[in-house]
């Protein structure tokens, strides 16, 4: 038979050694937690990493960044003093690459012509772009109307 000490001692013995197995797991577990926790944030920052990649590929640029942002500027300037769009402006071979992929990206018509100097001009809104591939490949000329 058991005696009555045996059943106490055994389970006081019991629950404190089942007190420190579930103290020793739950430490481990904490550290697995907090490493879980990590390696999720970590993919979640990647995922939206690759998400802002995707969406800014596919969107591209817009009016409001870079070169086109710089044209635009200074067509508003013009369109405020003289009260109408300018019928040219001066770009050089790096922005007309980029009014080039604008008009691409969205699926604009592209008209290119080749003037009289034989220069070549790109239509953008209701202006004409002219290229000076003898000035900064980032020139941008001031907006002007034949005069």
């Amino acid at each position: 038979m058991i005696s009555r000490r045996e059943v106490v001692t055994a389970g006081v013995l019991g629950s404190l050694t089942g007190s420190a197995a579930e103290a020793d797991a739950s430490q481990g577990g904490g550290q697995d937690d907090a490493q879980t926790r990590a390696v999720l944030t970590r993919i979640e920052q990647d995922l939206a990493r690759i998400n802002t990649t995707l969406e800014q590929g596919l969107r591209g640029p817009g009016l409001d960044a870079g070169s086109i942002s710089d044209i635009r500027t200074r067509l508003t300037l013009h369109l405020r003093s003289a009260g109408k769009f300018p019928e040219f402006m001066e770009i050089g071979t790096s922005i007309f690459y980029a009014v080039y992929d604008w008009h691409v990206r969205h699926a604009q018509q592209i008209q290119i012509t080749r003037l009289a100097d034989q220069r070549f001009a790109i239509q953008f809104m209701f202006t004409q772009l002219i290229v000076r591939w003898e000035q900064d490949a980032n020139y941008l000329g001031t907006p002007f109307d034949r005069g």
